[in-house]
């Protein structure tokens, strides 16, 4: 999941140097995909260090996939019922023919990129340049250059980029993100009834995905039907991972979703969701400390 949040700051990085040096699409989708590369390799190195610093430390997603294994049958069956829930979804991200877009212009301002060979130069719906500019927030918003780099550097259309691949891949996200708060609401190891409550909240986690897909609005029909938007991502993959970093207290990566939101969602100029829900769990962590202090 780190992967992603990663993308989407080499994305903000590559984005913002666009538009204040006035570089062209196919430049900046050139320097996102070499910041990319450089990430990848500064990454390889670094895991490669802390396995011989370390003797192999086991890493955040490796952890979780160990902790989730099943090893009763209750739990088995938990999670098999969610491994179906979850391939159902997957499968209604790339067959189903309910997309609803209301209003969202992600795969047309992607397009434009395309066409133009410049960021925000035309108004997608028009066609027509734009006449009296757009708000400097919206032009800080990084997914449209993102969505648009991964078709330059591909080859696949926007729609497909925009509609199905990147669905899935906060499908994951959000099952990975939501399996991490389990661990840390359920953190006792070998202790069958603490594995089998894991394994029901996850289980519950995939049905409410499902019945919520029923409303325009909802967290479950944003996820299948609108995987793309910032503000899916934000509901369904920040703020859970949000919360098991302030629960596990690794502030630095929990401040770094809240800077993740501001690049992809605009809602109150950046300080949308991510920042009070990082402020309510610092203070209620903070009281908690100092009466078990008082207590003491």
């Amino acid at each position: 999941m780190i992967t992603e949040f990663a993308a989407i700051g080499l994305a903000a990085a590559a984005h913002v140097a666009s538009i204040f040096l006035g570089l062209s699409f196919s430049v900046c989708a050139g320097l996102l995909g070499g910041l990319v590369c450089a990430a990848a390799a500064g990454g390889i190195f670094f895991l490669l260090r802390c396995r011989k610093t370390h003797g192999g430390a086991e890493t955040e997603s490796k952890s979780f996939l160990y902790r989730i294994r099943p090893e009763g049958m209750w739990e088995g069956i938990l999670y098999s019922v969610t491994a179906v829930l979850f391939l159902t979804q997957l499968l209604f991200i790339w067959i189903g023919d309910g997309v609803y877009r209301g209003g969202d212009l992600t795969v047309e301002t992607v397009g434009s990129f395309l066409a133009e060979n410049g960021l925000y130069q035309v108004n997608p719906l028009t066609g027509l340049p734009y006449t009296a500019g757009i708000p400097s927030r919206l032009k800080i918003l990084c997914l449209p250059t993102l969505y648009g780099s991964l078709c330059k550097l591909t080859g696949m259309s926007p729609s497909m980029i925009v509609v199905r691949v990147i669905p899935t891949v906060i499908l994951v996200s959000c099952y990975f993100a939501f399996g991490l708060l389990a661990t840390v609401f359920f953190p006792e190891e070998g202790a069958s009834s603490f594995r089998e409550k894991r394994a029901c909240f996850m289980t519950i986690v995939s049905l409410l995905l499902w019945v919520g897909a029923y409303q325009y609005g909802m967290d479950g029909f944003d996820l299948l039907c609108s995987g793309w938007r910032g503000v899916t991502i934000r509901n369904l993959v920040l703020i859970p991972w949000l919360l098991s970093l302030c629960l596990r207290k690794k502030w630095l990566l929990a401040i770094l979703c809240v800077v993740c939101e501001a690049c992809i969602v605009w809602t109150l100029y950046g300080c949308g969701v991510c920042l009070p829900v990082l402020a309510g769990m610092a203070v209620i962590q903070l009281f908690c400390s100092e009466g078990h202090l008082k207590k003491s």
